[in-house]
């Protein structure tokens, strides 16, 4: 059986499906969305604060991540996070605002930095690309001010992600969004990180996913720039662990930046995804629920589920890659890239297999 260091690490709440912004790839407005059909606009507090406390004692967690839509936009934000710092978890906040509010009003960055341990803010582009990007004129110049008062006012042990999305407009442009938000944001080299990601087939990205989807030659190009930044301003750079990368495409140069063991959705010391209502997913962008946090009130309950649930030991076993992946000399670092990558959830039906589309 698994022992406690061997469980979930980190679970991803999504508690709102609100959000000012209207990127065109994202997955959580998805108007043919099932799962999102069914999300009121903001989570249920008490419901969300029996998750909270459900993954820290039952699922054993140490790091919960607040998502949504934009999760500034949940109305009880506060009072979440302040429940998720009580129960010993760690608090990370991915936003594209990070503009705290409770009962309508702003909260100063004062109070906000005592219960948030990370920010993590996705980079579009420059101010320009960002803003259009996001649907909103401002955007990034009121998101960037906020983290800026977040890194002057925060502890020792507190940190800033900055998540880029690539895409083939950001590859183009990835040398100037990076110096140009580096000029503004003080990062620091001991703590702060970039967090590369790609845009999958699912949601509204699958309608038009010519236009997100890069090519090897553009992730190569992409890297080429990153390690520059690194090299020059001292910030690592990591290839995200739950949006993988397949490791044959990347150079063997920069498998540094890669997390062994492929996609850390549903596997032991990873990640697991959970809606405003406790339900469980394997990944973020998965069509399928596999069980309630809500129920799960002990580690004995949450063992079981973990170890048994039929999606996840096939994911485990990953019983949709098609062969040539498994033999491939990378597999046991890699695991055979991102599963939605394949077309999309394999596992949201009828197993099917396949290969991640970069592969």
């Amino acid at each position: 059986m698994m022992n406690k260091t061997e469980g979930v690490k980190e679970f991803d709440i999504h508690l709102t499906k609100a959000c000012t912004g209207m990127c065109d790839f994202c997955y959580a407005t998805h108007k043919d969305s099932e799962l999102m059909k069914l999300w009121k606009p903001h989570g249920d507090t008490e419901t969300l604060m029996t998750v909270i406390r459900n993954i820290r004692v039952a699922g054993g967690a140490e790091d919960v991540v607040f998502v949504g839509g934009d999760p500034c936009q949940h109305p009880d934000i506060i009072p979440l996070l302040e429940y998720a710092k009580e129960v010993g978890l760690h608090t990370c906040v991915l936003s594209n605002t990070h503009l705290y509010r409770h009962n309508g009003i702003l909260v100063p960055m004062e109070k906000v930095v005592r219960i948030v341990d990370e920010m993590d803010f996705t980079l579009h582009g420059t101010p320009r690309v960002h803003d259009a990007f996001n649907g909103n004129k401002g955007a990034y110049e009121s998101a960037v001010s906020q983290l800026k008062e977040f890194v002057a006012l925060r502890g020792d042990d507190q940190e800033v992600g900055v998540v880029v999305n690539l895409t083939p407009e950001v590859v183009e442009h990835l040398d100037e969004t990076l110096r140009t938000f580096f000029a503004e944001v003080p990062l620091d080299p001991k703590r702060d990180h970039i967090l590369v990601q790609r845009i999958a087939p699912v949601g509204r990205a699958a309608e038009n996913f010519e236009r997100w989807k890069i090519t090897p030659e553009m992730l190569v190009e992409a890297l080429e720039e990153f390690e520059k930044i690194q090299k020059e301003f001292g910030i690592e750079v990591k290839l995200d662990a739950v949006d993988v990368f397949p490791w044959c495409v990347v150079p063997e140069k920069y498998h540094y930046m890669l997390t062994p063991g492929g996609c850390q959705w549903g596997q032991p010391g990873g990640v697991l995804s959970v809606l405003p209502d406790g339900g469980i997913q394997r990944c973020a962008l998965s069509g399928k629920v596999l069980g309630n946090i809500c129920s799960l009130t002990t580690p004995e309950q949450f063992r079981e589920f973990f170890e048994n649930d039929p999606t996840l030991k096939a994911f485990r076993e990953k019983q949709h890659l098609y062969d040539c992946c498994k033999k491939c000399k990378y597999f046991e670092q890699c695991g055979g890239g991102c599963v939605i990558a394949t077309g999309g959830d394999p596992y949201g039906g009828v197993l099917y297999r396949g290969i991640d589309y970069l592969a």
